[in-house]
């Protein structure tokens, strides 16, 4: 085996060692919480040592946040790839297609990582490493809006008076986790309706009237392909 091949086989290793560790993590703290999960539980778990698991990820906030990241973009969370939805939304031919491109894979995110969200906000009160994790990621979800409805301000398809920095505020105020949380585990709603939800408030917040009528409808261009299509038709 030459060395370039060794070499190949030992990262392939030190992935896979990663993953189990992370699907370990994640199971356990969506389970037990923050507090009630041990870097030794999480090791026996994923069936290495203990020390693996520090060497891997230094310290439990630290793999905590690791684990939040991969639940919700996938293996790789900092690559292109995960987060080709919002180029997608960028390039859609209208608003109406950006909202929901950006509701329909935003709300996926959120339906992935929300069994750790009790977890990750309980660390965010005790551990500094998680609470700016946790408002890094906000920003950046702020970052995306912003460059969502700043597209839309740029090529007119905002409804008439309404500011960028307010449509902005709309957006990060309603397509946000914590509403996720509340229309599904509080008041039992589907993902399904809980995205048609907000996909239709969002048309009717940032649309011009016409265009947002015409934007619910289910045979509308703007959800083709999308998961909560027929969802719009069975809102009240």
């Amino acid at each position: 085996m030459t060395g370039a091949v060794k070499s190949s086989v030992r990262r392939e290793r030190a992935r896979a060692t990663r993953l189990r560790i992370l699907r370990a993590a994640a199971a356990l703290f969506a389970e037990h919480g923050y507090a009630g999960t041990t870097m030794d539980a999480i090791a026996r778990a994923a069936g290495v040592a203990v020390q693996t698991v520090y060497l891997v990820f230094h310290t439990k906030p630290e793999l905590l946040i690791e684990t939040l990241m991969v639940q919700a973009w996938g293996p790789d969370p900092r690559a292109p790839a995960a987060r080709s939805w919002i180029q997608e939304a960028a390039e859609a031919p209208d608003g109406a297609r950006r909202l929901a491109i950006a509701v329909d894979a935003g709300v996926e995110i959120y339906r992935r990582a929300a069994p750790l969200f009790p977890a990750v906000i309980s660390a965010s009160s005790v551990e500094p490493d998680v609470r700016t994790a946790w408002q890094r990621i906000a920003e950046e979800r702020h970052a995306s809006m912003s460059q969502l409805v700043g597209r839309m301000h740029d090529r007119g398809e905002l409804r008439e008076g309404l500011p960028a920095a307010h449509a902005t505020d709309i957006v990060d105020g309603l397509h946000r986790h914590d509403l996720y949380l509340a229309f599904i585990r509080e008041r039992g709603w589907s993902v399904e309706t809980f995205k048609a939800w907000l996909y239709a408030t969002l048309c009717h917040q940032l649309l011009p009237a016409a265009v947002a009528t015409a934007a619910l409808a289910t045979d509308s261009p703007a959800v083709t392909g999308t998961s909560f299509r027929a969802a719009l038709a069975e809102l009240p």
